[in-house]
């Protein structure tokens, strides 16, 4: 189901491997559709949920970036406005809905970021979060591939010397935390997908 390489920002597909690198964009795209996925709203309702969240210590929040990415989904079709609301003397407002593009999209989104096995958490927990929109079997054996690599990774790793020693020691000790939490994660995601 998606992604391979990165190219000025846009997700190209591999005709081999049919996988996609995550953009560094990805988390706020995922935000943005799994919140609409749970209803739709305007723009500055899904800035106050992420920060209520606080999502915005995993990454930057601003207007630019988010109306920026509403921008980019709509155009995509993911996303849709349907109506537009006036408060008072206020601008109006945009309400935004997903479309059924857009749940396609989150859903593949989101699957991706297990498989490219990567533990960055600006990206690995805004997909966690949105999980029950995606293939929840699918995920769960995406991340037991991703422990299987950790594995792989660890058996197959060298240790060093004097700095050497500290880098390959930290390394090792991140990749058992990793390797542990995805059990865990993987453990629920078969539980949630029965």
């Amino acid at each position: 189901m998606v992604q391979a390489a990165l190219k000025q920002g846009s997700l190209f597909f591999d005709k081999n491997k049919r996988r996609k690198e995550v953009c560094p964009k990805m988390s706020m795209h995922i935000l943005i559709l799994g919140l609409l996925r749970e209803s739709p709203m305007h723009p500055y309702e899904m800035k106050r949920m992420m920060k209520q969240q606080h999502w915005n210590q995993l990454f930057p929040i601003t207007e630019g970036n988010l109306y920026h990415n509403i921008k980019r989904a709509e155009e995509k079709g993911n996303i849709k406005a349907i109506k537009q609301e006036q408060i008072e003397k206020r601008p109006s407002r945009t309400v935004y809905e997903i479309t059924e593009k857009g749940k396609e999209e989150l859903s593949d989104r989101i699957l991706q970021v297990f498989l490219n096995q990567k533990m960055e958490i600006s990206t690995v927990y805004p997909a966690l979060l949105f999980v029950r929109y995606s293939n929840q079997r699918a995920v769960a054996e995406a991340v037991r591939k991703w422990i299987g690599t950790i594995e792989t990774e660890k058996k197959n790793a060298r240790e060093g010397s004097g700095a050497g020693y500290y880098i390959y020691k930290h390394f090792q000790d991140r990749m058992q935390v990793d390797r542990k939490w995805l059990k865990e994660v993987a453990v629920w995601l078969e539980k949630e997908s029965q």
